[in-house]
């Protein structure tokens, strides 16, 4: 327990960052798994290399499916090694996972028409990105589409 503690504390960054993620929903039922849980896991894997976040870096989630096609949720990494429990979620086969991000949803989910993928590229993110790293600006301008959860 201590020791869970100390490390989490050592993973905390000093300044936080942001970062886009696309979910594709053909993949996972993200939106019912963070309607039931108030989260969902990510991969740390990327391509070749590795993802790295700290707590309490904030990850904006883009849904990919025909129905959402845009951002909706602002999440908040809770955990940087956790073990994957949404197989029910999965719309393919389950892949298990015992060191992943847990995001936990830390702001009402985003209703409104915008953010879509063309609103997105008029703030520099391009439309092909799985996962970015925000700058100042974007990450202002997608936060202030969110309320914070009290």
């Amino acid at each position: 327990m201590i020791n869970r503690r100390f490390q989490e504390k050592s993973e905390k960054s000093n300044t936080n960052n942001s970062y886009i993620f696309i979910a594709k929903e053909s993949t996972i039922d993200h939106v019912r798994c963070i309607r039931d849980l108030g989260f969902c896991y990510w991969w740390k894997k990327c391509g070749r290399g590795e993802r790295h976040l700290h707590l309490g870096d904030i990850v904006y989630l883009f849904i990919s499916d025909k129905i959402h096609n845009r951002v909706m949720y602002r999440m908040e990494v809770v955990d940087v090694n956790s073990t994957r429990d949404d197989a029910k979620y999965w719309k393919t086969k389950f892949e298990p996972d015992n060191s992943c991000f847990k995001l936990q949803n830390v702001s009402p989910v985003y209703m409104g028409t915008g953010l879509t993928r063309n609103e997105l590229e008029l703030h520099g993110i391009k439309r092909q990105i799985l996962s970015k790293k925000l700058d100042t600006k974007q990450a202002a301008w997608l936060e202030s589409h969110f309320v914070r959860a009290k």
